[in-house]
């Protein structure tokens, strides 16, 4: 019998060959990074509202001025428009009237343009809901991007330094986790008021952009593992 040998390698050999799985230290770790990016895409809600005697003649006054809201938007460069909802209603206190309303939505990329037309319709009295500086889907993407890769940098780098502190080698990363989510668009909401066409044109609206803070958050376990003699 051959008790302390096995295929021709000492019992003893096997031991220090092979890694037992307890040798292994799992680092749970966690990384975040930011990257401020700029906004690039404003967007404007406005409100189209008529009131009449007659639900026809209250839906033709809306109608006509969201055909003209549209058409001034085609002459504006890089802007794109979009109608909203529509809703007609009946009241009858103080006074039996019908109203209709209607909205238009804008977004462009550039900004003067942009506010310019804003501030025409706003003379033909559209009413501004909402005006807010966003990213673009594309824009929130590159930046996560960005973001994540640095923290995946810095989270190996960090692997790295806890093993030569604890005298152990970074060997490497198991259930890698990314986890990132852009922030919801600013808004600045504007009261909805109903303006009379003004025989001077007023100036446009004033929309200052500011950096957006996209976060991206990573995690994984490192292994370390004794240092090679």
């Amino acid at each position: 019998m051959t008790h302390g040998w096995k295929w021709g390698v000492p019992l003893a050999a096997l031991l220090v060959l092979a890694t037992p799985a307890d040798a292994e230290t799992l680092l749970r770790l966690s990384q975040q990074a930011q990257v401020m990016v700029r906004p690039d895409t404003l967007g404007a809600s406005l409100r189209i509202e008529a009131d009449a005697a007659t639900a026809s003649a209250a839906q033709a006054q809306v109608n006509q001025q969201t055909a003209r809201a549209l058409e001034l938007a085609k002459q504006a460069p890089h802007v794109v428009a979009t109608t909203g909802s529509y809703s007609v209603w009946h009241a009858t206190q103080p006074a039996d009237r019908w109203h209709a309303v209607q909205s238009v939505e804008l977004r462009g990329t550039d900004g003067p343009a942009m506010l310019a037309l804003v501030g025409q319709l706003q003379g033909q009295g559209m009413a501004v809901q909402q005006l807010a500086w966003r990213l673009s889907p594309e824009a929130s993407r590159k930046a996560l991007s960005e973001a994540t890769a640095t923290a995946l940098k810095a989270l190996r780098a960090r692997a790295d330094e806890a093993a030569g502190i604890l005298g152990l080698r970074f060997l490497e990363f198991r259930e890698v986790r990314l986890d990132g989510n852009p922030p919801p668009p600013r808004i600045m909401p504007m009261m909805a008021m109903a303006a009379a066409p003004m025989a001077k044109p007023a100036p446009p609206p004033v929309a200052q952009s500011e950096d957006i803070t996209i976060e991206a958050t990573v995690g994984a376990d490192a292994v370390l593992v004794p240092k090679q003699p």
